[in-house]
Order: structure tokens, then C-alpha cells, then sequence
């Protein structure tokens, strides 16, 4: 849930997540269930909830911990980011989620939404929501604001930058930016780890090829970075 990218396909795309979190909370099962009419495939976390979901009729969901910066944590909250992203499918429509969930009360996040009608950012600042229509053409690049700060994200970018440069915007490009160890410090890295408490554990891939959604989850809390 901390580095997200996009990259547009010649018929479809690929989005794609590194979870950067503590190692105990690596422990998720792959599940596929139907949610309100979507054939869904998510790795769920203890909490019953998700940082990603694939419906296998294109709607895609990815949350990143954060708004647009780090914020200071009022406990309790009314409920799991993981579990709001998941309510996303109980709703018809993108618009009927917007304008129709209580956000109110839930951490602030960062929600990737890709559906065959709508591609935006969802913000969440813990009092307003920033909405943000995406260009399908262009890739993206999101780093969670909780673990980044601007320096950190400008330079993680600019490495992603320098790897997609030229290339064709496929599988094998998306799997190189996500299992990339570069000049980065270590703390701030694409694959990362911090203070022996904060590492990369998983990365999980969606491809779309227009038509349907495939996800594959790749666990590595159990690798050495």
C-alpha cells in the first residue's frame, strides 16, 4: 500500500502495489469471493479488509495510507481503511460510493479507483475529499505520504522515471520497478526497510486486458533486503 504504479497497456493496463508495513502483519490469504454481482480477488489482511481488489470485470481498487501528508493519529477510529475499500463494491456505481459512504471518523487515505467508466484518486484528509480525474493514456506513480515525504517521493520518482524511460510498458516492466534495489537509501528505497520495524512484505500486480482483471499476489516478508 506504499508505492502504487500505473502503467497503460496497448489494450489494457497494470496497477500494481508494494506493501511497505511491519513484517508481523504479513500474514493475508488469498481470497475470491462475489461482492454485489463482482467476482473478486483480494489478499485479505487479520482485519478482514484489503489494500487491493480486482473484480475480474475491471473494477480495481488501491488504497495508500495518508492524503498529502503525514498526519498525527487520533485513536479510535470508526473503522479499517482495509474494510471501507471493500465496501466500495457494496455500492452500484463510483459516484454512489462518493457521495453515499461516511467517511467520517476513518484515517486518511489515498484510493486508486480504475472501473471501465472512471479513473481517479480519492483523498481523504479526514474532512474533505479531494477527487482527482486520471489520464488512462499517461502512467502514475503514488508513494504513501505516511512513510515519504515530498524529498522521498520526488526521488523515488525520478528512479522510476529513469527505469520506464523508452521501455514498452509491460509485465516484466512493472515486476523490474517493483523488485528494483537502487541508489536509494535503504529507509526510502522501492523495495525498503527501516529501523528493522518497516519492510517491504508483499507486491501484488492487477493486469487488465480491457476486458478482465487478473491479480497475483507475491508474498516476501520472508526475504532478506
Amino acid at each position: 500500500m506504499c508505492l502504487v504504479t500505473y502503467l497503460p497497456t496497448e489494450t489494457g493496463y497494470l496497477l500494481t502495489s508494494n506493501r511497505d508495513e511491519e513484517p508481523r502483519r504479513a500474514e493475508t490469504t488469498l481470497i475470491t469471493e462475489d461482492l454485489n454481482g463482482h467476482q473478486v480477488t483480494y489478499p485479505r489482511d487479520l482485519m478482514g479488509g484489503s489494500w487491493i481488489f480486482s473484480a475480474k470485470d475491471n473494477h480495481n481498487v488501491v488504497l495508500l495510507n495518508g492524503a498529502f501528508q503525514l498526519h498525527e493519529r487520533k485513536l479510535p477510529y470508526r473503522m479499517s481503511r482495509g474494510i471501507m475499500v471493500k465496501a466500495f463494491f457494496d455500492y452500484p456505481t463510483v459516484s454512489d460510493f462518493l457521495q453515499q459512504f461516511d467517511f467520517v471518523g476513518l484515517e486518511p487515505f489515498t484510493l486508486v479507483i480504475n472501473t471501465p467508466d472512471t479513473f481517479i484518486e480519492l483523498r481523504w484528509d479526514s474532512q474533505i475529499k479531494h477527487i482527482k480525474t486520471l489520464d488512462r493514456t499517461q502512467p502514475h506513480i503514488w508513494s504513501s505520504c505516511t512513510l515519504y515525504n515530498d524529498s522521498m517521493q520526488s526521488d523515488r520518482k525520478t528512479v522510476i522515471d529513469g527505469l520506464v524511460q523508452g521501455k514498452e510498458y509491460t509485465l516484466d516492466l512493472a515486476q523490474t520497478i517493483h523488485n528494483h534495489s537502487s541508489e536509494l537509501p535503504l529507509a526510502y528505497d522501492l523495495n525498503m526497510a527501516r529501523d528493522g520495524r518497516v519492510k517491504t512484505i508483499s507486491t501484488t500486480y492487477i493486469v487488465s486486458d480491457g476486458i478482465e482483471s487478473t491479480l497475483t499476489y507475491v508474498d516476501k516478508s520472508k526475504e532478506s533486503l
